[in-house]
């Protein structure tokens, strides 16, 4: 008998681990499988394991598996109690995970119990659908929110449509009309922007790699229009994956907005950030009081405003998948930070 292979009890694991692995996942980078102990700890990491997160074999066996999660402080389930779970029966939990690069992604860890004692651990990548279903979930939330504003909003002028159509028949004065030809004109404007805001908060389903200076670049030609008084600064970003037409309404929102509530000569400046970019200028900036307030649908502090080209924004963000806040610039004015952005360059 060749025994050439044998080593122990830990290369019985190893090898066991590897046939396992194989066997379930078939070589997908996304997946990896080894062994546990009744105690938690590794006792078995084979390859497709430290390809996916980029430890040894040296760095993890013999170690406890919380090593494997990003804040195990922070989840809702301790790992311990997940284990004792799994001593019953599958059990499975969803958290961050951190790998040796110090990167993170969500993952997805089953633990099935062996008639040795032990576990077989299932470790999967899902950072995709984990964005996705919060992006299904932020859409939800908008979508609540715009069937609330919706009813709000038109509930005023079509009162003030309905006592004019009486006054009109009771007095035959046709200034009653012109009041509803008004009002009907302020609906249609109403109803266009809250199209735009649903149509806009679709999550983004086919994102393409985006230049993030083109977009810039287009979006200032259609929102400083012609005035002369506003001068753009914007640095190199680099690329996203993102719907250009919808990046492309965001930043023009966000120009107008710096133009219109500027006085007289408005500097604008785009930049990056970390994990995305800004958007600030010059002008005389947001209180404090209200910056919670303004991607509100509705809330505007211009009388002839309609309150929905901030909404639009955040919108926008949040069908990516991305963060907005507002806070101050450096000189004083509004800055927007959009955040969670991957760049792809």
């Amino acid at each position: 008998m060749d025994n050439s292979k044998s080593g122990g009890p830990e290369h019985a694991a190893e090898d066991d681990a590897e046939r396992v692995s194989e066997r379930l996942v078939g070589g997908l980078s996304s997946h990896a499988v080894f062994m546990l102990d009744a105690d938690g700890i590794v006792t078995a990491w084979p390859d497709p394991a430290a390809a996916l997160y980029g430890y040894g074999r040296d760095a993890t066996v013999g170690h406890h598996v919380d090593m494997l999660f990003a804040d195990p402080g922070e989840m809702e389930v301790t790992v311990d109690s997940v284990l004792s779970e799994a001593a019953d029966g599958p059990a499975e939990t969803q958290h961050w995970h951190r790998k040796a690069d110090g990167s993170v992604f969500w993952a997805t860890l089953s633990l099935s119990p062996l008639e040795d004692e032990g576990f077989v651990a299932v470790s999967q990548d899902t950072t995709e659908k984990h964005q996705y279903d919060k992006m299904l979930e932020r859409q939800n939330d908008r979508l609540k929110e715009f069937t609330d504003i919706l009813a709000h909003d038109l509930k005023s002028p079509l009162s003030v449509i309905s006592s004019r159509v009486q006054l009109a028949r009771e007095t035959g004065d046709e200034e009653h009309l012109d009041a509803l030809e008004e009002t009907s004109e302020r609906m249609a404007r109403l109803v266009d922007d809250l199209l735009s805001v649903a149509r806009q908060g679709n999550v983004v389903t086919d994102p393409e790699t985006t230049d993030v200076k083109d977009v810039v670049d287009t979006a200032w030609e259609g929102a400083s229009g012609t005035t002369e008084r506003a001068r753009l600064h914007c640095e190199d970003i680099g690329s996203v994956s993102a719907d250009a037409d919808r990046l492309i309404e965001l930043f023009e929102n966000l120009f107008q907005n710096a133009i219109k509530h500027g006085d007289g000569a408005v500097i604008v400046r785009v930049g990056p950030l970390d994990h995305g970019f800004y958007v600030e200028d010059d002008g005389p900036g947001i209180p404090h009081d209200i910056q919670d307030d303004v991607f509100d649908h509705g809330f505007t502090t211009d009388e002839g405003g309609s309150g929905y080209g901030l909404s639009i924004v955040r919108t926008i963000a949040g069908a990516h998948g991305w963060d907005i806040l507002v806070t101050d610039s450096d000189t004083g004015g509004a800055r927007f930070e959009i955040t969670g952005v991957e760049f792809l360059d």
